[in-house]
């Protein structure tokens, strides 16, 4: 899958381990794989051992932020009746081989 985000094209490969924010700033985790499908691909997003599945829809993922490492979503509002309360990953710095980067 290749998107287009402003003017520059990237694979998933090429953000995979980038932290993933939500409309409201809080952090759902790392970018750890890509399950592909038939519709479109669904990125799963790993917090410790716990996973979030999310569309990659041009509605769901708003930006990908290659200079930063960041990922910023926006999910409906039944993501967290089926996932529960984001948890915080401030304090990871690596996760499962994915480094996080510091502004």
């Amino acid at each position: 899958m290749n998107l287009k985000k402003n003017d520059s094209r990237w694979k998933v490969s090429d953000v995979l381990g980038f932290e993933v924010f939500n409309q409201h700033g809080d952090c759902v985790g790392i970018l750890s794989d890509v399950i592909l499908t038939g519709s479109n691909d669904i990125w799963v997003v790993k917090y410790y051992n716990e996973e979030v599945l999310i569309p990659a829809l041009k509605s769901v993922i708003r930006e990908v932020n290659i200079a930063r490492k960041k990922i910023f979503v926006v999910l409906p509002k039944e993501y967290k009746d089926v996932y529960g309360q984001v948890k915080s990953a401030d304090d990871i710095l690596e996760y499962n081989g994915y480094f996080v980067y510091e502004d």
